[in-house]
C-alpha cells in the first residue's frame, strides 16, 4: 500500500490580503477597469505559480509565497524609479518624465527647514512669492510636484548653509555720521 500525499496547503488569509495589497500597489497607476485588473491579475498568477494555479484561490501556500516574492520585487523597483524621480525632480540637467506628487517626507524637510529659519505659513509663501513666482508659485498651495518642492527646498538649504546674514540696516548703524 502506498502513502497518500497530503494535498498542499491553500493561499492563507495573510497571503491573500499581502498578495492584494502589492498588487493594488503595483498596478494602481494602471487605471484598468476590475475586469482588466483581474484578468491581469490571475495572468501573473499563473506565469508565477509555474501554471498550477489559474486564480488567487488555487494557489498553495508555496506558490502564494513565490507570487509575493515576485510582486515585492516589481513593487521595489517601481518604488526605487519613483523614488529617482522624486529625488532629481526639479534639477538642472534632469528632464521631467513625469510628475511627482510630494509625499509627507518631502513636506516634513520642507517645515523643518523652513523652522530653522524662523519661518512661519506667512514668512514662507512670502519667500516663495519673491524668489519663485516666475515659475508660477505663489506661495506653499502652488507646490504640487516635488519639482516644485525640491527647487524651495534647495533655496530655503542654501540660505541655511550660508548662515545668518547681517541686515544692512543693522551693518550701517554703527557707523557714525559726521
Amino acid at each position: 500500500m502506498t502513502p497518500l500525499l497530503k494535498p498542499a496547503p491553500p493561499i492563507s488569509l495573510a497571503q491573500v490580503q499581502r498578495l492584494q495589497a502589492l498588487w493594488h500597489h503595483w498596478t494602481a497607476r494602471l487605471g484598468l477597469e476590475p475586469e482588466a485588473d483581474r484578468r491581469l491579475r490571475h495572468y501573473y498568477v499563473e506565469l508565477f505559480s509555474g501554471g498550477r494555479a489559474a486564480e488567487t484561490k488555487q494557489l498553495t501556500r508555496a506558490d502564494a509565497a513565490r507570487v509575493i516574492a515576485w510582486l515585492e520585487l516589481l513593487s521595489r523597483r517601481r518604488a526605487r524609479a519613483e523614488n529617482q524621480a522624486a529625488g532629481t525632480a526639479g534639477r538642472h540637467g534632469f528632464p521631467e518624465r513625469r510628475q511627482v506628487r510630494p509625499n509627507a517626507a518631502a513636506w516634513r524637510a520642507l517645515w523643518a527647514v523652513a523652522g530653522a529659519l524662523g519661518m512661519n505659513r506667512q514668512k514662507l509663501n512670502e519667500f516663495i512669492r519673491n524668489h519663485y513666482e516666475s515659475l508660477g508659485l505663489g506661495g506653499t498651495g502652488d507646490l504640487r510636484t516635488m519639482a516644485d518642492l525640491n527647487r524651495v527646498l534647495w533655496g530655503l538649504k542654501a540660505i541655511l548653509r550660508r548662515g545668518p546674514r547681517p541686515r544692512h540696516a543693522a551693518a550701517t548703524s554703527d557707523r557714525k555720521v559726521a
